[in-house]
């Protein structure tokens, strides 16, 4: 945790550990659909003909992910549960981008527009409309409503605030905890970013259509990480630099 904090300081005054991991997942989404773009035109034959659903090779310069929220902002207030407030927005991020384009120019387009809709009112009208669809309407409709939400979206990035420090259960501690999203009707992939005694951790839920080896899409996702950490420390030591001077 404290090494992705100075990697997202150093990357920017305002960047988050969100923003810095939801960039490092539309890499990763951009990565796939390469190979599956890769596979429809030259498909392996020793796989299955049909994979992803595709009508076009074009690339995807820019995607749809849905980005959770916690209408307190992940601090409850004394006296009050965890619950269910969870409201959502969706953002639009870039997708596959140029050869030339570096994980930095990724992370500033990503934290741009995820701080427009942070700041909006999205996550409170999504809570409301899909608390009235759930509690009101045939399950049918309140399916058919989310699908609508969804935009489309790629993926839906989930970053859960953990403990800092590890809990007991019968006095035996809990080394480890992993969280995993549910999918959203309409949603193929699933991205949840936690922290547990100071240690970030990452699963993946996923259509086996959209995403079929998981443990190679976690692997993208940590390539731009490292890409990440490499250009930090390269702004970190022109900063150093420059205050010498």
């Amino acid at each position: 945790m404290a090494e992705v904090k100075l990697v997202a300081k150093a990357m920017g005054p305002n960047v988050t550990l969100n923003d810095l991991f939801v960039s490092c997942v539309t890499a990763a989404v951009a990565r796939q659909l390469a190979e599956h773009r890769q596979k429809s035109i030259a498909p392996d034959d020793n796989e299955p003909t049909k994979s992803a659903p595709s009508s076009s090779n074009k690339l995807l310069t820019n995607i749809n992910v849905v980005i959770p929220a916690h209408l307190a902002g992940g601090i409850l207030p004394p006296g009050r549960e965890v619950g269910n407030l969870i409201g959502a927005f969706v953002a639009r991020v870039p997708g596959e981008m140029t050869d030339n384009a570096s994980a930095s120019d990724r992370l500033s387009q990503v934290h741009s527009s995820l701080l427009k809709w942070r700041r909006s009112p999205a996550p409170f009208v999504s809570y409301y409309i899909a608390r009235t669809a759930s509690s009101w309407l045939p399950s049918k409709w309140a399916t058919r409503l989310m699908l609508s939400g969804n935009a489309n979206a790629a993926v839906v990035v989930s970053n859960n605030r953990g403990l800092t420090k590890k809990v007991h259960i019968n006095g035996r501690p809990v080394e480890s905890m992993v969280g995993f999203i549910p999918l959203p009707p309409g949603l193929p992939v699933g991205v949840v970013i936690q922290s547990y005694d100071s240690v970030v951790s990452l699963s993946v839920n996923a259509e086996k259509w959209a995403v079929p080896d998981a443990d190679k899409f976690l692997g993208w996702i940590l390539d731009e990480y490292k890409l990440l950490c490499k250009e930090a420390s390269i702004k970190q030591r022109q900063k150093e630099i420059t205050n010498k001077s």
